[in-house]
Parts: C-alpha cells; structure tokens; sequence
C-alpha cells in the first residue's frame, strides 16, 4: 500500500498498520496469521476491560475487517467483543457509533446469545426516540436480524409508527413488522389494516410506501377500487413523480383486477411510453398488466381506441441493441396471439411480412435469453414452427465444432427441448435420446474422445428438478433403459446425466438396479476419465441396492483400474472395498445431506476420512468382492491412506461475513439449502417427496465435466 496514513482513510496507526502488514504478506495463509494475531490481541485487550468508547468503535471495525478477510473463518469466533458492541449501541454517543454496534451485532450475534436482552431494551428505547434518524437506525436492525423473543417489546411500538409523519419511518416500520410476524399471517392483520386505511385516508393522494407494502401482503384486492381510481390521477400527475407513482400503481393492479375503465389509459401508456425514448420499465409494466386482462376486453379497447399495442413497439424490432429486442419480444409474449398475429378469422395481422421474418431471424440472437422468449412467443403463434426449427437445427448438425460452439448448439436445441416438453418427463427423455444420438452420434467421433459438455448437463439436470414427481421417476426411467441394452450408443454427455440420475433415483425407478450395475459396468471402457469417474460413484451408490454384485462387475473394474490413471484406480479401489459392504453403504447414504451424486461422495469421503480409507493399490479380488470363494481369505483392512477427493462443488469464494460469523444464520439457512431429504429406496423409504423437490445447483452439476482431476480440488471440511 503506497498510500500515506492521512490518505489512507484508516481510522487509526493501528488500523493504518495492520492493512499494511496484510497487503505485504507473502502468502493467503500468512495474510491468515496476520488476521488471526490481531483478533487474539483484541481479544486480550478486551478482556483488561476499561476500554473507552472511541477504542472500542476502532477495535470492533478492525475485528470486522479482519474477519471479511480471512479465508476461513469459525463461526461465532467473534462472540468474545459482543459486550462491547451491544455498549456501544446503548452509549454510543452518535449515531455512527450506534450503527457500528448494531450492525456488530446483526453480523455475529445468535437468536438464543445471553444479550439478546439487552440489545432488545436497546432498540425498544431507539424506538421511542424523537430522533427520526435513530428510530429509523433501531427499524433496520430488526428488519436485519428478526427474532421472536422479541416481539413482545416491539410490537405495539411499530403499530404506533404505522401512522409516523416520516415516511422513512413508515417504511421501515412496515417492514419490521412483516419481518417479524411474516411466519405467522394470523398477527399481521394490525400491518393490512394499517396499509389499507393509509391508502384510503391519502386519497385521491397516494403514499408510495404504503402502496408498497400493500403489494408486498397481498392486500391489494381488498382496496380493488381505490386502486383503480388511483390510476387516472397519478397518470395525469404532471410533476415528475408521476411515472414513479404510475408505476407503483401498475404493479398493484397486477395483484389486484385492472377495471374494464382503465384498459384505455393503460393503452394510452404503452402509446406514450413506447417512445422515442422508450421509458422501459413503465412500458414493460403496462403489457404485463394486459397479460391479466381477457384478449377480448383488449381487442375492444383496441377496435375503440384505433390503437395496437403491438403498433407501438414495432419500431423496437429493428433496433440492433439485444435490449430493445429482448422487450419487443417480451412484451409480444405477454399478449394473445390472437391480437397481433391474425390467426383468427377476420382479424389482420399487425406485423408485416419482413417483421414476421426478423421476429424469426431472432431464433438466431447471440442473446439466449432473446432466443427462449421468442421460441415461446412462436410458440403460442403455432407450435408447428418450433417443431420445424428443432427438425432444421438437428438435421444440419454441423460436424467438426470446437467444443464450446457445440455447447452453444446443443444449448439452443435443448431450450427448444424444455418448451415443448414442460412437464412430460417420458417425451423429454426421448427429445434428449434422438438429441444426443446425432449430437454425439457415430458421426461425432469415438466416445472415449469426446469431451462432455458441460452446459448441455446443467441445463438438462436443472430442467429435470422441475419436473413434477412423476415425471422426473418416468424421465430417469426412460433415459436409464438404454444402459442395459448394450447395442445402443451412448455419448458421454448424456451418460453423464444418467450416470447423476440414477444416483439420485435409484431404487425409485423400474429399471432393475443389477441391470443398470452390469451395463454401466461393460460401457466403462468407452469412455474418458471423466465420465468413468461419475459412472463408478454411481455404480457403488447403485451396489447398496443389489443383493449380490454379479461376478463380472468388479472383474471389469479391476481390468478399467490396470490401465487407468491415479485418479480412476482410486476410484476403483473404492467401488471394490464398499460394493460388498451393503451394510456401511447404507449407512453412508443415510449420512448424506440428500441422494444427489455430490452428497454421496461427500458422505462416502466423510466415512473414508473418519475410517481408513482404501489407497490406490488396495485392490479387491472379483471373488473377494463377489463373495465366490468360500475359502478365500478375510476382507484386507483398509489403508491409512486418507480420500483424496471431497464432494464436488464450486470454488469456494470467500463468503458474506453475515453467514460466515453467525450460528444463528448457520443453522437457520442448513434447512433451506435443499428441501430433498436423504435416499428413500430400499435403503431408506422416508421423505421421497422432499427429495426430490431440491434442486441440484450448477455448483454440483459441475461433477459432469470437471476439466481439472479431481484430487487437484480444494478439500472441503465435512461435517
């Protein structure tokens, strides 16, 4: 840093001192040190005690800069300076002194810490402040860290700033309260009845945050027709918090019923909104308000007005910016066809011939998310021209693209894929078998040379998350079948795909689990590193639910680990030391967060760390394994040697302090990270509906295609 102290912007030399010291170390792990040995000296000064208000605002900065920079952190570690910070949001004598302490607070503080009182009395006075800005401070610290001790002190407090002059108060109060008591909607009946009588008492006036807050409980059809008549009046505002305002009551409406009366004036704005200049979000607005009205109260007000909302965007179809395409697309899907398009008798189409034709050449925008809306807008048109497109683009396969342009292609066919197959898990299954039978077909090349491509499995697996129950178990089915049949082809993408699902669903689908174990076992050979590596995890998840292993399966797997590198013999080695042990598989799968592939290996990995786990020249005999030899020789125990490999998941960046520092938050977000429970086929039959509702996260779709070895990762602590 060659910035001088008076410069620098540091609250003191010590703090002045430390960054240095950070921004000159050699290494992450020495820049750790640095961090660790001051807290530990904070921590020692803190405990002497007589520590004055000025020191302790610059110790509590210097301990929340040293902890957003380490790499790791223990959550809580910070605990020690609580006292402090909830002194110096009682005594603080500014208000940058009380923010610090509270935000200390919200930042490290737990739900059940023994201050939680005192901070509770500490906000609960703020509250009844004449200072505007410190009760607005005590506001934001309960939207931050709500908790239910607390509301007792709190709540009739916030009723009674319902009603504040202070429209930052209002705000804030209204979000406090919905905090608060969002989990239980009998007791936020005191915040509806204080937005809907705010609204009332403001008419023909509006109050933007109640407005707000009205949206945001769902409160907006009980104030239907003051609402409706808010709309005339704020359009017609002529000041310049008109189009805010306009724009608020739009998004009520939407929540609400927009008024046959105000169909025209919501016309009128698109006609003026729609430029020159375009004011976009109003214009965005005003259509997604039509996509709730009738098209035949639309055509109306159209054949009334002489005006076509359609008419008015034209213009955006020929700009060159992907933006002013993306809303002329956007805002066409938010209307019927049956206004624009002429599909019906006696009706004229708005766009010409040529503007039909660029609506198409948008099927060809380096913009994904232009080519998915318009795919959905030709769709409503006539779904006989999506299917044209999808026959076109597969029949012209190029051959011969590097691996990133073939990505992109299949991502276009697959998009296609996941319009016209929704919801139908046996139909789409079938689109990614004819798919990948051209994409990675004979033509393509050798299987064991083909690389798998990464965005065709993250879209594919994230599509299948959103399949309802019975579709997914169908879909699963369906794409599983093939593996047993060994005359059929199957590229390493797609096995890849198969190799995750029918982790997560085995024991759930049809297919026989021996079966699946024995094909995958024999199409091992064809394929690269990368795929193997995702088929044995597979393959050992899928041993828990077989009897007996077939005697072929581990001979082929210690053929594929005599010839393999250091990370597919381990893997190997692992697939041969647990395939028999039907009894610690399934304590294993038990352990794991959910039946996903990621979550296997973390759990297998957690076992192999926590026991011995086997090393790369550990080899199982078939026999030993297959239990053929009635003389053969106790199991060998397993080597020191440790799992190399953790679950996979993205690199881990260096997380908010907010979850990093908290338990509270830790343990409050474990729930929500997937709401699948642990494997329900045999080997455990509880929670099959909530494991299959989570879905899988393109940190864990990267097991697919990892371009770097496994063992190269970064361990992940497993708990």
């Amino acid at each position: 840093m060659d910035v001088t102290f008076i410069n620098s912007g540091a609250l003191s030399r010590a703090h002045y001192s430390l960054v240095r010291k950070v921004e000159s170390a050699q290494s992450p792990q020495a820049a750790d040190q640095i961090h660790l040995s001051e807290i530990d000296g904070i921590r020692r000064h803190f405990a002497v005690g007589g520590v004055s208000l000025k020191e302790c605002r610059e110790k509590l900065i210097m301990l929340l800069y040293c902890s957003m920079n380490l790499t790791h952190v223990n959550p809580g570690g910070l605990a020690f300076a609580l006292p402090q910070a909830v002194n110096l949001a009682e005594m603080g004598e500014t208000l940058r002194d009380k923010q610090l302490g509270f935000v200390f607070c919200t930042e490290v503080m737990s739900p059940n810490h023994e201050l939680q009182l005192m901070l509770v009395n500490t906000i609960r006075k703020d509250l009844e402040s004449s200072s505007t800005a410190r009760v607005c401070l005590a506001l934001s610290t309960l939207i931050q860290m709500p908790n239910d001790e607390v509301i007792p002190a709190v709540q009739s407090h916030l009723q009674s700033l319902f009603m504040h002059k202070s429209i930052s108060v209002r705000r804030r109060a209204y979000l406090a309260y919905h905090s608060l008591l969002r989990n239980d909607p009998s007791r936020l009946t005191p915040l509806e009845d204080a937005v809907v009588l705010r609204i009332q008492r403001t008419l023909p006036s509006i109050d933007p945050c109640a407005m707000a807050a009205a949206i945001k409980l769902n409160q907006v059809d009980s104030i239907n027709d003051e609402v409706n008549a808010l709309l005339p009046i704020v359009w017609q505002r002529p000041d310049r918090q008109s189009q805010s305002l306009t724009l608020l009551v739009l998004r009520a409406l939407r929540k609400a019923k927009l008024s046959m009366s105000n169909v025209g004036i919501v016309l009128d704005i698109i006609k003026r909104t729609s430029g020159p200049p375009v004011r976009v979000v109003l214009l965005r607005e005003a259509f997604l308000l039509l996509s709730s009205i009738s098209a035949e109260t639309i055509h109306e007000c159209q054949m009334q007005q002489s005006l076509s909302p359609v008419a008015c965007i034209r213009h955006l179809l020929t700009s060159k910016d992907a933006n002013d395409q993306y809303l002329f697309v956007s805002c066409l899907d938010c209307l019927s066809p049956t206004l624009w398009a002429g599909t019906l008798p006696g009706t004229i189409a708005v766009l010409d011939e040529w503007e039909v034709q660029k609506v198409m050449k948008l099927l060809d925008s380096h913009d994904r998310l232009v080519r998915k809306m318009t795919l959905r807008v030709l769709q409503a048109v006539d779904s006989s021209l999506v299917e044209t497109y999808s026959t076109q683009l597969l029949h012209n396969f190029p051959a011969g693209l590097t691996l990133s342009d073939k990505g992109e292609y299949v991502s276009r066919l697959l998009d296609v894929g996941e319009l016209q197959h929704r919801n139908d898990g046996e139909q789409y299954a079938s689109y990614l078998k004819d798919l990948f039978a051209v994409a990675e077909g004979d033509t393509q090349g050798r299987t064991e040379d083909m690389s798998v491509l990464e965005v065709g499995v993250e879209m594919i697996l994230t599509h299948i998350q959103e399949f309802d129950i019975t579709s997914r178990i169908s879909c699963v089915t369906a794409l599983a079948v093939p593996v047993t049949e060994s005359d059929v082809r199957i590229g390493p993408t797609l096995m890849v795909v198969i190799s995750a699902l029918v982790c997560e669903y085995c024991g759930k689908i049809a297919t026989s689990p021996m079966a699946l174990l024995q094909g995958m076992a024999s199409r091992l050979v064809s394929y690269g590193v990368t795929v193997q590596d995702a088929c044995l995890l597979s393959m050992l998840r899928m041993s828990a639910e077989c009897d007996q292993i077939p005697h072929t399966v581990p001979k082929l797997v210690t053929e594929i680990s005599q010839f393999s590198g250091k990370r597919i013999r381990n893997r190997c080695s692992l697939f041969l030391t647990y395939c028999g042990q039907r009894n610690v598989l399934s304590g294993i799968i038990a352990q794991a967060a959910s039946s996903s592939l990621p979550d296997f290996l973390a759990a297998l990995t957690t076992y192999g760390s926590n026991h011995s786990a086997p090393g790369s020249g550990d080899l199982k005999s078939p026999s030993a394994v297959c239990g053929l030899s009635p003389g053969s020789p106790p199991r060998a125990s397993l080597s020191p040697r440790q799992l190399r490999y953790e679950a996979y998941g993205t690199p881990q960046a260096v997380p908010s302090l907010r979850h990093l520092l908290s338990p509270r938050r830790n343990e409050s977000t474990l729930p929500s990270t997937g709401s699948r429970t642990r494997s329900s086929s045999r080997v455990s039959e509880r929670g099959m509906s909530s494991e299959l509702a989570r879905t899988i996260t393109p940190g864990e779709l990267t097991i697919a295609a990892a371009r770097d070895p496994l063992q190269d990762l970064p361990e992940v602590g497993i708990s």
